[in-house]
This record gives C-alpha cells, sequence and structure tokens, in this order.
C-alpha cells in the first residue's frame, strides 16, 4: 500500500509511477465535492470520479490502471474534503495482490 502525497489544496495535479506505471493524477474540488481524473501513459482512464469514503476508484476492471485507488478517512466515515487531504483524508494505491488480500473473493 502507497499512500498518495496529497495536500490540502481544492485542485493538485501530479505525476507518479505506481505498480510500474507512468500516472497522471489530479484531484480537485467542485461544490464541496472532490473528484479525479487519472492518465495512464498520456491516455485518460476515468475523468471526474466523484471521491467516496473507501469506494475505489476503479470502478471496472477492464480500465487499463493496474490496481487501485481508494480515499480513506482516518477520523470517521466521511467522504473527503480538500480542506483534509493528507492529514484526516487519505489517498492509497493498492496493487491487485493487496486487494485480493483486503477483499478474498467469496466462494457460494
Amino acid at each position: 500500500m502507497n499512500r498518495i502525497p496529497l495536500t490540502a489544496l481544492p485542485d493538485q495535479r501530479m505525476q507518479m509511477i505506481l505498480g510500474g506505471q507512468d500516472v497522471a493524477l489530479r484531484v480537485y474540488s467542485r461544490d464541496e465535492r472532490l473528484y479525479t481524473d487519472l492518465d495512464l501513459d498520456d491516455a485518460p482512464v476515468w475523468r471526474g470520479f466523484l471521491g467516496r469514503n473507501c469506494v475505489p476508484c476503479k470502478l471496472y476492471t477492464h480500465l487499463a490502471f493496474k490496481g487501485q485507488l481508494v480515499f480513506v478517512d482516518m477520523q470517521g466515515t466521511a467522504d473527503p474534503h480538500w480542506s483534509g487531504l493528507g492529514s484526516r483524508w487519505l489517498l492509497v494505491y493498492l496493487t491487485d495482490e493487496e486487494i485480493a488480500e483486503i477483499f478474498p473473493r467469496r466462494n457460494p
């Protein structure tokens, strides 16, 4: 699990390597809500994903991005707000292996 280094700003962009992938991430606020855009190798993967507490940002397994980004409220269960990024709300990257360990599939 890797913590994405966000700060308490309403709009921020960063380039990083996550799971060996060249990623451009934008986190921004609109009407008190927080959204993310993600590009992989300069190609859009998702746009305008509404940040929710403990809800994975990558909703579809067919998307090219490997792994997962998740906002986590360190003080409760509220959805993220830009004013608490990096302290109250963390954005973490999980590899596919970490996701399988945390969320094992149940057999019927």
